[in-house]
């Protein structure tokens, strides 16, 4: 995927930028394919599709706080979590994920920020309500690299 930079207003605090890393590439969603390429670890994730040209469509970013990323994308499969595989999967014919690899975070919290940067550039269309925010940071700028 391309390198992306965007920059997302918050409510408070001061401003943030978040260097992050996406994982090499987008894994096909599948139950074979979780173990051995999902993070055992807390973090940020997304689901994707791609269009007929190549480009890359967000449909859900998802934030693993309690669980790690494998155990959030499994929930996903197993119909645990929405939007469920039956939902994704309604929406587009191929769907894959990917996740942030790395990121220059002080806390796990600041995960929710990271999240909610990139649901506010991506708009999902699984994403519904406020994106999750640490609350520590009135703007938050995100580099890809």
């Amino acid at each position: 995927m391309a390198k992306r930079a965007f920059q997302v207003v918050m409510t408070t605090g001061r401003t943030r930028t978040f260097k992050i890393s996406m994982s090499e590439r987008c894994f096909r969603f599948k139950p074979d394919a979780l173990p051995s390429h999902a993070p055992q670890k807390p973090g940020v994730y997304e689901f994707v599709t791609f269009d007929a040209e190549g480009r890359s469509q967000v449909l859900y970013v998802g934030l693993a706080l309690a669980d790690t990323v494998l155990e959030a994308l499994s929930k996903h499969w197993q119909g645990r979590c929405e939007p469920t595989a039956e939902q994704l999967f309604s929406a587009a014919k191929d769907v894959y994920f990917d996740y942030v690899a790395a990121a220059d975070i002080e806390s796990l919290d600041d995960l929710k920020d990271i999240a909610g940067a990139l649901m506010e550039a991506h708009k999902p269309r699984f994403n519904a309500g406020v994106p999750p925010a640490s609350g520590r940071y009135a703007s938050v700028r995100i580099e890809e690299s």
